[in-house]
């Protein structure tokens, strides 16, 4: 059955006018377009004047008109509650609609709308269903711009899940979609900066240094001044994960630059932070650390996460430098920070007991494994690489030879589930990501 915007488009081209003619004096060309694509319901008023301009009687549109204007009532609605933030209400509204949707309503705008009602209200499960449903609505109609936003917030919700695998995959699907059908869609960079964002957590690296160095290649596109920050962050980051840090301290200095410009003096600190650590593992550790003790008084102790960056970075640098109890302390000073992730957390412990064997008080460093034990039994994902040699290697010279077999258990379980390491995990790989 045709749609009232399909039968006004019909009737129109049949008399060989464009919207813009069958606008003129009435609407918008915009507005048309919308009434035609059934993205909007015209008035009583706007259809009686469209008929006539068509030089049809308004009646012709009854058949398409009945039992929609309660149905348009509705999701006119529930759009409004969605614009004010009452995102619950407005699931509400959009669930009392009649399933299947009238011919009225393209099916890829509503289920845009309510999967966004869903997101906004951490509903991530029923996002990712009605955002999957957008990209098959898209594919069904011939919509690929459906479909990209449907990978893209399918995408988000799956973040929000802590499904960041799936995530890669639909962002990279939605790349490829703009790729094969040529749209020019502002919701490119976001994309791109995601998957960027992404492979920089998971790899592979060199994806991610291609992926950036594309996006700063786009002289022509519209960029902010705090994206292309951004972006020079994020390369700087996957230029150190490949060894180039002559690279990263170039681009880590560029992402300084741009955001000093900006007056976010926030994000410019988790780039100077960063730049620290390339200098690092550049080889210039003594201009590291001066370069670190220098940023102590200008960062706010509110700020945790980045005081535990700093101490974290500080701590990897006094460690470079054979001094172990002023990297032990530094440590300390990260871990007794509320705000600290599982995955830093984990980093921290294990930083800490290789300090503990440089200093040569196996207890702490005991001690500091036994937390780490603590905190991969509920997160297996986050054992960094070398706990288990550092294990193996305290348990040895306190001659603990019960936990020296439970330790080569754990090497076989952990060695039979091949569970994937994170290129950044390790503590000589610490910093601060870019966000997107």
């Amino acid at each position: 059955m045709e749609t009232l915007g399909q039968k006004i488009r019909a009737l129109r081209k049949a008399r060989g006018m464009t919207q813009s003619e069958l606008a003129r004096g009435l609407a918008t060309a915009s507005m048309i377009s919308q009434i035609e694509s059934d993205r909007t319901m015209p008035s009583a008023q706007l259809l009686a004047h469209i008929a006539a301009r068509l030089g049809v009687d308004v009646s012709e549109f009854q058949r398409e008109l009945a039992g929609s204007s309660e149905e348009a009532h509705t999701y006119r609605r529930a759009k409004q509650l969605a614009e004010q933030g009452h995102y619950e209400e407005a699931i509400r509204h959009f669930l009392s609609l009649s399933w299947p949707l009238h011919s009225q309503f393209r099916p890829e705008l509503v289920f845009q709308d309510m999967g966004d009602c869903y997101l906004k209200v951490g509903d991530y499960e029923q996002a990712a269903r009605l955002y999957d449903a957008l990209v098959f609505a898209g594919f069904a109609r011939g919509d690929m711009s459906s479909v990209v936003r449907g990978y893209y917030y399918g995408a988000l919700a799956r973040r929000r899940l802590q499904r960041d695998e799936e995530a890669i995959l639909y962002l990279q699907r939605a790349r490829q979609a703009l790729a094969a059908s040529g749209l020019q869609m502002p919701l490119r960079l976001k994309i791109e900066m995601t998957l960027a964002r992404l492979l920089l957590q998971y790899g592979p690296m060199e994806q991610a240094r291609a992926l950036y160095e594309g996006i700063l290649a786009r002289d022509a596109e519209p960029m902010s001044a705090v994206d292309r920050a951004h972006a020079h962050h994020g390369l700087a980051c996957a230029a150190a994960a490949v060894g180039d840090y002559q690279a990263a301290i170039e681009h880590a200095r560029r992402a300084i630059e741009l955001h000093e410009d900006a007056g976010n003096r926030a994000l410019a600190m988790r780039c100077r932070i960063n730049l620290g650590a390339f200098l690092r593992l550049g080889g210039d550790v003594e201009g590291a650390l001066s370069h670190l003790l220098d940023l102590e008084d200008r960062t706010s102790p509110r700020d945790e996460v980045l005081r535990v960056a700093l101490d974290h970075e500080l701590a990897l640098t006094y460690q470079a430098l054979h001094q172990p109890a002023l990297a032990m302390e530094r440590v300390s000073r990260a871990l007794a920070m509320t705000r600290v992730g599982p995955e830093i957390r984990a980093q921290l412990h294990l930083l800490a007991a290789a300090l503990g064997v440089e200093l040569g008080d196996l207890d702490r460093a005991e001690s500091e494994l036994r937390a780490l034990d603590e905190l991969v039994a509920e997160r297996p994902d986050v054992a960094p690489p070398g706990y288990l040699h550092l294990k193996a290697e305290v348990y040895l010279r306190k001659g603990s030879t019960p936990e020296i077999l439970q330790l080569c258990e754990e090497a076989v379980t952990q060695a039979t589930q091949r569970l994937p390491e994170r290129p950044w995990a390790s503590p000589g790989r610490f910093w601060v990501f870019p966000r997107q």
